[in-house]
C-alpha cells in the first residue's frame, strides 16, 4: 500500500508545481475583458476590470493597431491557463482526499 501513496504524494507535488506554474502565467498576462467601443467611425479597444465593486475601462487603442491584436492574444492565453489551473486544482482536491484515506 505503501507504493500507492508514494505514487499519490509524487502526483501531489507535480499537481502543486503545475498549479504554481499556471498561475506565474496568468499573472503574466493583462487582466481584464476586451471591450470595443465605437466613438464616432472608429473603433477603440478597452480593457474593463473590476475594481471593489466598481468596473473600471483602461484604454488601449484603436482595433486596428498591433497592440491590440497582442492584448487579445494575451487575453486568449489567460483565459487557457485559468481552465488547466481549474482542472489542476481539481485534480489536487482529488489526490488530498486518496492520501488521507477517502474514497474518491
Amino acid at each position: 500500500m505503501s507504493s500507492v501513496f508514494h505514487v499519490l504524494e509524487e502526483e501531489f507535488e507535480r499537481l502543486n508545481e503545475a498549479k504554481n506554474a499556471y498561475e506565474a502565467a496568468i499573472k503574466r498576462e493583462k487582466q481584464g475583458a476586451p471591450q470595443i467601443k465605437r466613438v464616432g467611425n472608429k473603433d477603440y479597444l478597452y480593457l474593463a476590470r473590476r475594481l471593489g465593486e466598481k468596473i473600471k475601462f483602461h484604454y488601449v487603442g484603436r482595433v486596428e493597431d498591433k497592440n491590440t491584436r497582442a492584448i487579445f492574444e494575451s487575453v486568449k492565453n489567460r483565459r487557457e491557463y485559468e481552465g488547466l489551473l481549474k482542472g489542476v486544482k481539481n485534480d489536487i482536491k482529488e489526490v488530498k482526499k486518496a492520501l488521507r484515506g477517502r474514497k474518491i
